[in-house]
């Protein structure tokens, strides 16, 4: 039995249009509450995971702004 290594690229983009679409069928009511309440810390990581990663984004904006106003 072989087995094959896949490499999946997975992107912020990616990440924040489920998180959007997970909070879209929340607030809609599409699965029951008990779904709710299994989703929830997963959505709670990804939020924060989003959140982080943008803060690091506009942090290095904003470090390459100065780098480049000094020069």
């Amino acid at each position: 039995m072989s087995s094959q290594q896949t490499n999946i690229t997975i992107t912020i983009n990616h990440l924040n249009s489920l998180l959007n679409g997970v909070i879209l069928a929340q607030k809609r009511g599409i699965y029951s509450f008990e779904e709710s309440g299994l989703l929830a810390e997963p959505v709670k990581v990804v939020s924060q995971f989003i959140k982080v990663h943008n803060e690091n984004e506009e942090r290095k904006k904003l470090e390459q702004v100065k780098l480049e106003q000094v020069n």
